[in-house]
């Protein structure tokens, strides 16, 4: 079941991030009308740096005839900028120096992408692209390409898209330095080996959107000044070595929309002061050490959808008013040391899932378990001769609570123990299961099945 459903979010998530590639990015659409849509400065320029290019990829530079760039092969250009793209995996070759003699600034190429070439792409990231201040994205994926991310790329102010992904010997620190990237919308470093900490001076980024460092070896804390960081929808840190607490200052990410940080080494309890998050959707923070109980304030997270929480050590009662968030529609809770039962204000929000342990949930919730268990003892008067205060059952009651089998101590109004059909709330009242809005399911195979089929209805991937 969660395997599902994490596959579901992870599904919605690239999504969001194509989304944004489409939106902070343009594709190679047209080819430049004529030669003369570039001056003579730049196509001079231009064709230094992709000479460069040519020598440092011998193969691909020997098909590469004349000096009309546009004609190229994995060259496109349009109007205004020039992109080397879609190198195939037959390529092998480098990443090459920077020529010295050349006006940068009037150099066209503005993207560049080598994901298609793999392990065929060696060498180091050279310290002298530092002089393609005009470049908008770099995308190298699965490379082989070592060394380490040079502070001197500080200067690539145009920069927005910057994607280094599955480069597993690409290694060394988060460059600070890069915060003076002011353009930088997404930086992509999914499964290189950078190390370090996160820095706090990347907090003046403000135009980055998305951050993703899963499965790195980063370490250190979460840095309570990235507070600053506005623009910020996308935050992945899952399987990095961080640890410290939840910093309460994030709360002012109010745009953030997933959070992922599964399988860190971070503690701590959850922050109340985070249903500021309005943004949020997705919190991914199961296989952590954070403790404690989940925060009632958290009902004014409006957006939020999924909470995925299993297997840290949280503990406590389920608090009534998360159900106050309208969004709300699933919520891993399994392998923690929650206490009571599933609250009533959640059996009745419909569309609502909740995996948690069967105790907590129907007949197997009982009365033992509650959070806040009434009993009834009684004593008998007192004599010099009996001091003792003896505790005698409660007389048996006639229930009120519709469905109920077995009342709660002497009280009509509170139930102990549900009749078959119906499970017990958290506030001591039985509800009938119902097809449309049952809140809590068994993890055994066929509910996994049915409710992994009614969240892939919800978001539109089963016919």
């Amino acid at each position: 079941m969660a395997l599902c459903v994490r596959r579901l979010v992870l599904a919605a998530t690239l999504a969001a991030v194509v989304a944004l590639l489409l939106c902070t990015s343009s594709a190679p659409v047209a080819r430049a009308a004529v030669k003369d849509d570039f001056t003579a400065a730049q196509r001079t320029n231009t064709l230094a740096v992709l000479e460069a290019f040519g020598r440092a990829i011998p193969e691909l530079g020997k098909l590469w005839k004349g000096d009309d760039f546009c004609f190229w092969e994995s060259v496109v250009c349009d109007v205004t900028e020039v992109y080397l793209w879609e190198i195939g995996a037959t390529y092998t070759g480098t990443l090459p120096e920077m020529p010295v003699d050349v006006d940068y600034t009037a150099v066209m190429v503005k993207h560049l992408d080598f994901s298609q070439m793999g392990l065929g792409l060696s060498g180091t990231l050279p310290d002298s692209w530092s002089r393609l201040q005009g470049l908008t994205s770099l995308t190298l994926s699965g490379c082989g390409v070592s060394g380490t991310l040079p502070p001197s790329w500080r200067s690539m102010k145009s920069l927005v898209s910057l994607w280094i992904e599955s480069c597993e010997s690409v290694t060394g620190k988060l460059p600070p330095e890069w915060s003076s990237m002011k353009s930088l919308r997404d930086l992509h470093l999914h499964g290189a080996k950078v190390s370090g900490t996160l820095p706090p001076e990347w907090s003046t980024m403000k135009s980055l959107t998305l951050l993703d460092l899963q499965d790195t070896q980063v370490t250190g804390s979460l840095p309570p000044e990235w507070s600053s960081m506005k623009s910020m929808t996308i935050l992945s840190l899952n399987g990095a070595k961080v640890s410290g607490t939840l910093p309460p200052q994030w709360s002012s990410m109010t745009s953030l929309s997933l959070l992922s940080l599964e399988g860190t080494q971070l503690s701590g309890t959850l922050p109340p002061q985070w249903s500021g998050m309005t943004s949020l959707v997705t919190l991914f923070l199961q296989g952590t050490q954070v403790s404690g109980t989940l925060p009632p304030q958290w009902r004014s997270m409006l957006n939020a959808e999924f909470l995925q929480l299993e297997n840290c050590d949280l503990s406590g009662c389920l608090p009534p008013e998360w159900a106050a968030m309208p969004k709300l529609r699933h919520v891993e809770l399994k392998g923690n040391q929650f206490a009571g039962c599933v609250p009533d204000s959640w059996a009745q929000k419909a569309g609502l899932v909740v995996e948690i342990e069967d105790k907590h949930t129907g007949n197997s919730c009982i009365a033992g378990a509650d959070c806040a268990t009434t009993t009834t003892t009684t004593t008998e008067p007192t004599s010099t001769a009996s001091p003792t205060a003896t505790p005698t059952s409660a007389p048996e009651t006639e229930c009120e609570v519709d469905g109920c089998e077995v009342c709660d101590g002497d009280s009509a109004a509170r139930c102990a123990r549900c009749r078959e059909g119906y499970f017990l709330t958290d506030e001591r009242t039985c509800l009938v299961y119902r097809d449309g809005g049952v809140v809590a399911v068994s993890i055994g195979a066929a509910a996994a099945a049915v409710v992994c089929m009614a969240v892939l209805l919800s978001v539109g991937l089963a016919a």
